[in-house]
């Protein structure tokens, strides 16, 4: 009995050695990648705070004003109509993005003929450069020459006036933001679904499944995890979205089609007020964390169900 316990204190200490050499292992693995997020991220994020505390301004000495800069900030009814129609467009786009991504995802899932070239042809808005296709869309929605209109008018409807409106812009806006995003989500979601074993479509099919509780209960819970990451990302990408307004409308009409990233520009390098602008950049940051941790708690508490309480 002595031997039994002493055999089990060793293996104890051997395995608590073990797991020490583990810890270390880990550690040194994680110690370049979080050194670099330091050095590229955080590191800047520390200098953008510092500015936002100060009025800099090229040229002009720079002086430490405290709060002034976020309490001028929060005291504008221009930046309150920006930040919520920043966050009305990534709840939208990311939205849109992600139901035609799924669509086409599924689609792609049956034994679609010639779904190579589909599958080619889907991944074409990465072969131009972001700007490139930005422009061509412009052209396409131009109400004097455009494709897009002339055939609207071929089908008897009248004219759409893209770019001269504020919903128009904005809806022309998001066409485009949706037609950039899409592909890649879309791609990664015919990956997830390729990877459901077949045994267990077929287990819901016998049991009298139809085709949408198919999907419904089983498709979608297995390739949630994917559509959780690709939500997480494209609503990264949509709080910063800048060269699709600035290429398109310039935030115009007006700052009707605006968004923190270019009322972020323009107050920053249109009005020199760096200290400003970095006010803005901390806003952004400050939502981009929020909607991101949001979408993380979301797609933890549907993986780990035991975690709820």
């Amino acid at each position: 009995m002595a031997t039994n316990s002493i055999t089990a204190a060793q293996g104890r200490r051997r395995h608590k050695k073990t797991r020490t050499a583990e810890d270390f292992v880990a550690i040194g693995a994680m110690a370049a990648p979080i050194l670099l997020l330091l050095l590229f991220i955080g590191i800047p994020a520390a200098v953008l705070l510092a500015t936002a505390f100060t009025d800099y301004s090229p040229g002009i000495p720079t002086k430490f004003v405290g709060w002034k800069n976020f309490t001028t900030l929060f005291n504008s009814s221009v930046f309150y109509t920006i930040l919520l129609r920043n966050i009305v467009y990534v709840i939208g786009v990311v939205s849109l993005q992600l139901l035609v991504a799924l669509g086409i995802a599924l689609i792609l899932d049956n034994d679609l003929r010639y779904r190579r070239i589909w599958m080619a042809l889907l991944i074409a808005p990465f072969a131009i450069s972001p700007v490139v296709g930005v422009v061509i869309w412009k052209n396409l929605l131009d109400p004097s020459y455009g494709l897009v209109n002339y055939v609207i008018s071929s089908l008897g409807l009248p004219p759409v006036p893209w770019m001269s409106t504020p919903l128009t812009s904005m809806i022309a806006v998001v066409i485009v933001a949706v037609w950039r995003g899409f592909p890649f989500i879309a791609i990664i979601l015919f990956a997830a679904l390729r990877g459901i074993p077949d045994e267990v479509k077929e287990a819901a099919r016998m049991d009298g499944a139809n085709s949408f509780q198919v999907f419904w209960y089983v498709k979608l819970p297995f390739i949630m995890p994917a559509l959780s990451i690709m939500a997480l990302f494209e609503t990264i990408f949509a709080v910063r979205e800048f060269d699709t307004i600035q290429t398109m409308t310039g935030g115009g009409p007006g700052t009707s089609t605006s968004l923190l990233s270019h009322y972020l520009y323009r107050t920053a390098f249109g009005t020199f007020r760096f200290g400003m602008g970095a006010s803005v950049g901390w806003v952004m940051l400050a939502l981009t964390m929020a909607m991101a941790a949001l979408i993380i708690w979301r797609a933890y508490r549907d993986m780990f169900p035991k975690s709820k309480a």
